[in-house]
């Protein structure tokens, strides 16, 4: 009996393999140590925030347009494409000059929510949260009324949120909220990237070493003011944010694969 047709089933079986970036803040050092990590994976998501706070707003943007295939607006991202910079405590994160056009575009132009399905399993993409999308925030340490509240609006699985550059997990009436951390500006006492890896719908946490000798001099080399450049270069060095006596985030209540 002569035999019937074959078929490849390496295309239904394949799970994915989803790196997912948050909140890179213009570090191309720890965004580019970071994608080199995991450059086996079929997908990379970002949560937004590419820009401000760094000295390689550009360089990153073009990281991302290059290896990022989902990409939402952070709220960074939007002051910076309207060359409106967020503050604080009057100090300017970041002014756009001599920014290329098309880079302001692509940012003015990036979704602030994206709605997916991957293995079974539905995806809601946020920077913030899916009732507040660039500033909408989610943690461990708010009342959990307020979590939930946040959580309106959404009939997704999971929500993959940025913002508050912390590494955490909720669950929130039978969803599963995630943030990866911040790629370049933690702020929990260890400079190094965080990010998060999706396989077979399994979340794992990862930390990222990246070169911050080199950092130095990107920040050295911008058109940064030198004495601004100095502050946010000590911030991300010694992974503390204390601005103008204010600390910013608490510790990752996760824990990490390496």
């Amino acid at each position: 009996m002569a035999n019937g047709p074959t078929y490849s089933l390496i295309g239904i079986c394949h799970k994915m393999k989803i790196l997912v970036i948050a909140d890179i803040h213009a570090n191309y050092r720890a965004l580019k140590a970071s994608l080199d990590a995991f450059d086996n994976v079929d997908e990379v998501w970002c949560l937004g925030d590419i820009v401000e706070y760094g000295p390689m707003p550009s360089a990153c943007i073009d990281l991302v347009r290059q290896h990022c295939d989902q990409v939402v607006a952070g709220n960074h991202d939007l002051s910076f494409a309207k060359c409106q910079p967020q503050t604080d405590d009057g100090w300017t994160v970041w002014f756009p000059h001599n920014t290329p056009i098309n880079d302001l575009d692509y940012l003015n132009n990036l979704p602030t929510l994206l709605t997916l399905e991957r293995d079974g399993i539905s995806y809601c993409l946020v920077h913030g949260s899916p009732s507040n999308h660039l500033t909408g925030r989610f943690d461990p340490y708010t009342e959990e009324a307020e979590n939930r509240k946040n959580l309106q609006y959404s009939g997704q699985d999971r929500i993959l949120v940025g913002h508050t550059h912390m590494a955490m997990r909720l669950e929130i009436d039978g969803k599963l909220v995630a943030n990866p951390g911040t790629i370049g500006q933690p702020r929990d006492g260890d400079y190094r990237a965080q990010c998060m890896v999706i396989e077979d719908g399994q979340i794992q946490y990862y930390r990222i070493d990246y070169d911050l000798d080199l950092l130095a001099q990107d920040y050295q080399h911008s058109a940064m003011n030198p004495e601004q450049a100095d502050i946010w270069l000590s911030y991300t060095r010694n992974g503390v944010v204390d601005i103008h006596g204010l600390q910013l985030g608490p510790f990752s209540p996760v824990s990490y694969s390496r």
